[in-house]
């Protein structure tokens, strides 16, 4: 073997390597959650994610329980059919996040910017969306807020 074929084949050996790495890394892992960007159906509780940069999260399917994404960065995060108990995403950047026909119980947006959010078909019990910067938000009864549009 040439040598550039040694190095080609050593070099895509190593990709590879590295590829299987990467695929067997624990996706529940809570360190993994903002790198791996995409944990469809993960089951996570009692967590602070306080201030996390997490934009383009995908966490549809999933189960989050006892959780804070305070002032987290989750702009066009998926939350599609998760079950949300107990969470708070106080102040949190969710712009065009959403929660097609998530479960959400005591969950919190307390000055959280939920411009461009879609809740469509969204069971909430006990979650107040008012409590967050409503503009262009699709409501879990199909309407639009614009309350908070400048």
């Amino acid at each position: 073997m040439s040598r550039p074929l040694i190095s080609a084949s050593l070099m895509l050996g190593g990709l590879l390597a590295s590829a299987e790495v990467a695929a067997a890394q624990d996706a529940s892992d809570p360190e993994n959650l903002q790198m791996m960007g995409r944990c469809q159906g993960c089951s996570f509780q009692q967590l602070d994610l306080h201030g996390r940069r997490m934009t383009g999260i995908d966490l549809s399917n999933s189960q989050l329980r006892d959780m804070e994404f305070n002032q987290a960065a989750l702009n066009i995060g998926i939350f599609d059919q998760a079950v949300l108990e107990n969470v708070s995403f106080t102040s949190a950047n969710m712009k065009g996040v959403s929660f097609r026909g998530a479960r959400l119980v005591n969950v919190r947006f307390d000055d959280a910017n939920l411009q461009g959010a879609d809740f469509e078909g969204a069971v909430m019990e006990n979650t107040d969306l008012q409590a967050g910067l409503l503009c262009n938000t699709q409501m879990p009864d199909d309407t639009m807020d614009n309350s908070d549009c400048k």
